[in-house]
């Protein structure tokens, strides 16, 4: 999809700073289920203050970055005006953890069969998106910070262990089959979070997110066995046949769940 070839960015330790933890929402709930959904029916309530969540995550409209700090920036990948676009083929796997330069928008595509295999770290990017589009890409963990981030793991065995963002905007979608098996998470410096597991399987350990307004998560059948976890203003999970086993703890002011019983309401 990009035109820009991978270089070899030193190998950094992805997690090599403190871990952040899902936050914890405000006050006491809204709005609870009472139990689990018979044909997954939607008991929802209204919120005391905050009011409906928005439909998802939402980019930013445009960079503060030029296309001279992206040139200056952007050593292992190639400038599309602003953006640092990193490709990853099959040609050039990059099999060094891949670091998006800061300070500039970032795309990385893993397109090659178990390309960016020792993760991706966009923490330090000005907004982030990754796509891991090969066949088992993008083993390792993937992270990323700045005003946005979306990670897209549509391949089969693709995003093997933790996907986390600390972004403003968190954007997580696990459509291949068997994708996301690690942790899925969105920490309390996000204030949006969408989170979609429609691969099946997919998402088969716990997902968290401590965004502060809101958080959306769908889970197909099958998907996420583990826990589910939210907090914040407004936290909206659908869970759809046999998916959830974990069942759902939702912290948030306003909680909306379906097909699943709310373990903390």
């Amino acid at each position: 999809m990009w035109a820009a070839a991978c270089g070899s960015p030193g190998q950094t330790d992805l997690f090599d700073g403190p871990a952040s933890g899902s936050g914890s929402g405000g006050g006491g709930k809204a709005a609870t289920t009472g139990g689990k959904a018979a044909g997954g029916a939607t008991t929802a309530g209204k919120a005391g203050s905050g009011g409906s969540a928005s439909a998802g995550a939402t980019g930013v409209g445009g960079t503060l970055a030029t296309a001279a700090d992206c040139k200056k920036a952007c050593t292992n990948g190639m400038c599309r005006g602003a953006v640092c676009v990193i490709t990853c083929d099959d040609v050039q796997r990059c099999n060094e953890n891949v670091k998006c330069p800061p300070g500039v928008p970032c795309q990385v595509a893993c397109t090659g069969m178990g390309s960016c295999s020792n993760g991706v770290d966009c923490r330090d990017a000005e907004s982030c998106t990754v796509q891991c589009l090969g066949v088992s890409s993008c083993a390792s963990n993937i992270v990323c910070g700045g005003n946005s981030c979306d990670v897209r793991c549509e391949a089969q065995g693709s995003c093997m262990s933790e996907v986390r963002c600390e972004a403003d905007q968190c954007d997580l979608r696990c459509k291949g089959t068997s994708s996301c098996p690690g942790k899925v998470s969105c920490s309390g410096k996000a204030s949006s979070c969408v989170v979609e597991c429609s691969g099946k399987p997919s998402c088969q350990n716990s997902i968290e997110s401590g965004a502060t307004k809101d958080t959306h998560i769908t889970c197909a059948d099958g998907a996420c066995p583990a826990q589910v976890n939210c907090s914040g203003a407004s936290c909206t999970v659908a869970c759809e046949g046999s998916s959830c086993g974990g069942g759902v703890c939702c912290n948030a002011t306003a909680c909306m769940v379906s097909g699943a019983e709310d373990k903390c309401q």
